[in-house]
This record gives C-alpha cells, structure tokens and sequence, in this order.
C-alpha cells in the first residue's frame, strides 16, 4: 500500500511488533499529524486489520484523547458494507489505538488517474458512496472530509467502494494520504473538498457540507478535474453525457446550504433514474474467451434485431407501395374510347401549315410546314410544334389524353388519304423523385399515338401506334358498325401510318413508306357515300396522345370527289342490276344423212304422146 505523507509531526522510532495486545504489527503504511497508520495481524483471527496509533504527544493532551474516544465510540456504531467499519480501540501506556478493518485495494484518487470507465459505472459508484453517507447521516455522523483519498475500493468483495475517516476531519487536517490524519492548526476538513460554510465556521456545518463534497467528487469523476468559478456542466465538457447529471450536480454546489439538496436521500432519489441496472457489486472481470461469446451473442442479437426490424420495413413497404399503386392504377381504356371521350373545353390554335382548295371547297390540308396556319383544337394536354413535328410533350399534373382536331369544316369526298410519320418517347427522369417514382407506383404506362377520322361525337376510326413490339391496332366505331383488329408488331418508330378510302368505300389501314406498304387488317367496307352514312358528316383529321411524348410528323389529310356520270349511265347505275341468267349450250345437231339423187325418168318415145 502506499505510504502517507508526514506534513506534521512525525514518529521517529520503529514501534515493536507487540506493542498492540493481541496484534502484531507488521507494516508502516502511513503517517501523518496524529499518528502512525500500521498493518497488522489480529492474532485471535489471523486476520488482516489497519491499526492507527495516536503519537506519544498528542496522547498527553487530554483534550484530543476525549476527542480520539469520541470518535472511535461513534465509528463504532456504524455497520455498512460501504463503510470502513472499526473493530477495535484501546490505549498502552505509552499511546491510544484504534483497529479498523484494512482495506487492499486502490483509492478512488488511484482510480480516476486510471482511463475513464463507462459513466453508467461511475453512476455505480457514487450512487454506494452516497449510500454510505446516508447511512452515516441517519446515525447523527458527518463526515467533514469528503474526498477521493478517503474513499477505497474493495478489490476482494468485489472492487466496491468504501468511505474511511470518518469525523477525523472535525478536528485534525487530513493529508492527502489514504489513512491520513489532521493537524490541529487547519480548519476541519480539505479545502479543495470543503463546503463555503465550513470554510467559515466548521463547527456550525452539517450534512449539506457532505452533500457539497459529493458533488464536487462527482464532478471530478465524470470531467476529470474539479469546478472552478463558473464552471461548465459536465455534459458540455464531455459529450455523451446524460443532460440530467448537470442539474443533479449543480444542486449539490449551491452556495447556500438552504439551495442544496436537503439529505443525501433526495439526491440519490434524483440519481438512481440515470442508473436502471444498478448493482453494488462491480461487473466481474471476463476472460477473454468469455469476452469473444459475449461479443459474438452480442453481435448476433443485433444482427437479428437488424433483420427484424428490416423484415418490419419491407413488409410495411410492400403494403404501402402495393396500396400506393393500386389507388393510383388507372383504368385501362381503348385509345379511340378515350381519345373520343369528353376532354374539356378545346383551345383554338394556329398551326404552319399548308390548306388546298378546289372550286372554293377544302381538298387537302397537311401541318407542320407552310404559311397558311390551319386552324386546330387542342383539348387534355398542350400541343407544340419543334421542328415541322407536332408534338404532345409529357407534362407531370395534366390529363393523360390529349387530342388534336383540325378545324377546317366542308372535306367532302368519295375518296381520302390522311397519312403521318409517328413515333413515341417517355420522359427521362431529371431527379431522385423520378427515378423513385416507378418503385412507389410502378412503370410508366406506354405511349400511345393515333391518327384518327372524326366525324360526329361517339363516330371515329382509329390507327392506333403504341410503341416498337406491340402490335398495330385499328379500332372503329361507325354507330351500328363497331369493332377492333390488331396488326402485326410495330418496328422501331418513327412509322408512317396511313389511312385511305377508295372510290368504292373500302377503308385500307396500313404502315410504311408508298413503295413498301403493308396493310395492317382486313379492309373496312364502308360503303358509297360513308362520310354522310358512317360517320354522319364529313370527318375530320385528327392527332391523338395517350400518356408519355407523341410525334407526328408530315401530317397530311386530302379527299377526292369522283367525277360525275353520265345520264344514261347514271340512269342505268339507278337501275337494280338484273341478274343475267346464261342459257345453257344448244345441244350439236347430228349431220343428216346424206341425200341420194333421184334418176330421172326416161323420155318417151318419138312419136308418141303421153295421155
């Protein structure tokens, strides 16, 4: 054990081993102003106790003999496993003598040079310290000396702390030994450790000057060094601290005795909170292998606590983006139903164009290039022109149709041609929010682009482009004549697409350029005169989009009337066509039989006459 340092007067002859009855004195481990502090054996045991031996010349004043009884008498009526109990006092002729029980283990001044431990830890050990002035307190002793070479640690039962001296301090200096003893010239107690009123009078200080001590202890554990002035809270100096500690100190170090905690039960009732798994024996020391399981099992629940909590987040993902997508599904529609269907109020726009006529009536009308501007109604989503192409760009927020109409009123005609290149996109996403959009709501739908014939509401025929791979489609609802054929699969766009009618009313729908063009599906039989009886005026061209970017470029509408006919030829076309039956092949005649001549009669004689 470490010695004590001698600041007074010191002994300076070795005492003998049996100076002590029934003891046998073996090792100076400290000295100070009163005494002597020895280890020594308890020969009725054999047991190990610390023996304190009052110096030849303080013995001969009998006031500090009254007060060595004293104190000894009032030690002795404390038992507390946080306490230094005393188990023995006495006098020889020479000295007087008290034996204490001997602690072997470090001081808690020892222990803090030490790298710091956990806070909770320190929040252990103060929270038995302060059991341990409680304790004191409730059997009328205060301590006056409270500080960290007055407090041992117990390294056999279990490394708990133990608080020593105490009421030593009411009359002696202590010096910075573990054992220390007080001089009689110094006011009662360590000035570094002692309250503002027992600075003053030491005689008038009570428990609250304990509490004060406690918590300029506690404040040194936790930063390392004491408060100075206006100190900052524990928390500031040392990160990672709990917040509460700060007001809890600051209670203890009020400068008032009034402001302060008013028993050490009160702050222990504040402090236990910061320590739930609070035990007075310290944690026991673990082999290394212990060391590696625990950190395996501890790395184990956590990792298992990790997967759970994983597991929880995914399937409450899974839910809410399977309930995200379901609210925003749409409801799948055929492009002509929903390009036909009511958009909202349409705006006129002027597009460059180029409109023919003949004899004063409307004969072709084509976008994208020229100086006549055309008029069109735009409905559902904007329209621009980039380039000579007609375009519905994707706007996040607007309908998901848009449709384009040209208005240009009176294209009559037995025949008609309307012809556009096309080609769709999607909208490449600018941001994390558009990249994330897909997995809350799934993909995008496909764009959809149409080249549609509208004549009156609800009657259209429609050539519908929906992407590379998927198949053309023509969809057509002519009042009592509906329906839909799919085509083959689209190429890569861009694709022109065209829908023509010839002179006797069959609608052709087909892609790709004049030399290689592809009919999509069978013909449509319209009929002589369809634009009045299909679609019930003459239609008009029209440019639809559904969802993502639509294209159409060289967008071109032209209709042709059929010459007129001769009357007669008029007449006979007004004719129901009479069935010509053919009449069956004449049967050959066989050859008749070749005649034979007939002989002549014979002339008559000369001479004679025929009667």
């Amino acid at each position: 054990m470490p010695s004590l340092d001698a600041t007074a007067t010191a002994i300076s002859r070795t005492h003998a081993p049996d100076l002590i009855p029934g003891y046998r004195l073996e090792k100076l481990v400290g000295t100070g102003g009163m005494g002597e502090v020895h280890k020594a054996i308890q020969l009725s045991l054999g047991r190990t106790v610390a023996v304190k031996l009052l110096s030849q010349q303080l013995a001969q004043e009998e006031s500090f003999v009254a007060r060595f009884q004293k104190e000894a008498a009032a030690l002795a009526t404390l038992h507390h496993p946080n306490i230094v109990s005393i188990v023995d006092k006495g006098s020889t002729v020479s000295t007087y003598y008290l034996v204490m029980e001997f602690v072997d283990g470090p001081s808690l001044r020892e222990r803090m040079r030490t790298p710091p431990e956990d806070p909770l830890e320190k929040i252990r050990v103060m929270l038995q310290i302060c059991r341990a002035i409680e304790y004191a307190h409730g059997r009328g002793v205060i301590h006056r000396d409270l500080k960290p070479e007055n407090i041992l640690f117990d390294v056999q039962a279990g490394d708990i702390p133990k608080v020593t001296d105490f009421g030593l301090a009411s009359f002696l200096e202590d010096t910075s030994s573990r054992f220390q003893l007080t001089s009689t010239h110094v006011a009662m107690g360590t000035l570094s450790y002692m309250a503002p009123e027992q600075k003053v009078d030491a005689k008038t200080a009570d428990g609250r000057a304990d509490i004060f001590a406690l918590g300029l202890i506690f404040y040194e554990m936790l930063v390392g060094e004491l408060p100075a002035g206006h100190y900052d809270p524990p928390s500031r100096r040392k990160p990672g601290l709990d917040p509460r500690l700060d007001g809890i100190i600051a209670n203890c170090l009020k400068q008032l005795p009034a402001d302060r905690y008013d028993s050490v039960t009160s702050l222990i009732r504040d402090l236990e909170p910061l320590a739930p798994n609070y035990t007075t024996v310290r944690p026991a020391k673990l082999s290394r292998m212990q060391r590696v399981k625990l950190a395996v099992k501890r790395t184990v629940r956590v990792v298992l606590q990790v997967v759970a909590t994983l597991m929880v987040l995914a399937a409450m993902g899974i839910l809410g983006i399977t309930w995200l997508r379901n609210s925003e599904r749409r409801v799948p529609m055929t492009p002509g139903t929903s390009l036909s269907a009511d958009l909202g109020l349409p705006s006129a726009q002027l597009v460059a164009g180029r409109l023919s006529s003949t004899d004063g009536e409307p004969r072709k009308v084509s976008l994208g290039e020229g100086v006549d501007k055309p008029s069109v109604l735009v409905s559902g989503r904007p329209l621009t022109l980039e380039d000579r192409t007609l375009v519905f760009p994707a706007v996040e927020g607007q309908s998901r149709v848009g449709l384009m109409v040209v208005d240009v009123p009176g294209m009559r005609g037995d025949t008609a041609r309307f012809s556009a290149r096309v080609n769709t996109g999607t909208l490449e996403p600018t941001s994390f929010a558009d990249h994330l959009r897909p997995l809350m709501y799934g993909p995008r739908p496909d764009a959809e682009v149409a080249l549609l014939l509208m004549g009156s509401p609800g009657r259209y025929v429609a050539l519908v482009y929906n992407g590379a791979g998927a198949p053309l489609r023509l969809e057509w609802n002519l009042g009592e004549k509906r329906g839909a054929m799919l085509g083959p699969d689209s190429p890569v766009g861009p694709l022109e697409l065209e829908l023509s009618v010839d002179e006797e009313g069959v609608l052709v729908a087909s892609y790709g350029t004049r030399d290689e063009k592809r009919p999509i599906a069978e013909p449509l039989h319209l009929g002589l005169d369809w634009q009045e009886k299909r679609f019930g005026k003459a239609p008009h061209p029209a440019l639809g989009c559904i969802e993502g970017i639509c294209r159409a470029e060289g967008f071109s509408y032209s209709v042709k009337p059929l010459p007129p006919k001769p009357v007669g030829a008029v007449a006979q076309a007004s004719e129901p066509p009479r069935p010509q039956v053919q009449k069956p092949a004449p049967k050959p005649t066989p050859p008749a039989p070749a005649k034979r001549p007939t002989p002549k009669p014979a002339p008559p004689p000369k001479g004679k006459r025929s009667k």
